[in-house]
């Protein structure tokens, strides 16, 4: 059976049965032709996972796993913030959502694809632009919960799917 299980009895906020059997490879879901797909499963309201914030506190997560822990989102106004700290490169997606309040959400990345990309740039601020080559493209994001951290379970953009239009 595969679902997503962690040892020593720890909850983690994705504990879910999902198939009775093993998962294969595909492909990845990015080209222009999944638009409509893509389109049709994005959220539309401009809270990610639960709420405005950056995290969740596990409290939230003792008696009951989360309602959702992945959500695809269609940010507007996307920069890519990358910085050193502490002798390492960390990278931060910034995007705005909802076109009523234009919420600002600030999230760390961990696409590892998207990663490549954002090794290329020198640290600073940049607007997504300058990574598609000024090209127009329709881009998602994939938001997801982390393990839990000191008391916490963090937002993060685990995925980017970039289409070329």
């Amino acid at each position: 059976m595969l679902g997503f299980r962690f040892q020593h009895g720890h909850r983690h906020p994705k504990d879910v049965l999902i198939a009775g059997t093993p998962w294969r490879w595909v492909r990845r879901f990015d080209e222009p032709s999944d638009f409509e797909v893509l389109r049709s499963i994005v959220s539309n309201e401009p809270i990610v996972l639960q709420g405005y914030c950056d995290r969740i506190g596990t409290h939230r997560f003792d008696s009951a796993a989360a309602r959702v822990s992945l959500s695809l989102l269609e940010p507007e106004d996307l920069w890519w913030w990358i910085r050193e700290e502490a002798g390492k490169r960390r990278y931060r997606a910034s995007f705005r959502l909802g076109r009523e309040g234009r919420v600002r959400y600030d999230l760390p990345v961990t696409d590892p694809a998207w990663l490549d990309q954002l090794n290329l740039m020198p640290t600073g601020i940049h607007p997504h632009s300058i990574l598609c080559g000024n090209r127009a493209t329709q881009t998602f994001l994939t938001a997801s919960l982390s393990e839990a951290y000191e008391g916490f379970h963090y937002k993060l953009i685990a995925g980017v799917i970039n289409l070329r239009a």
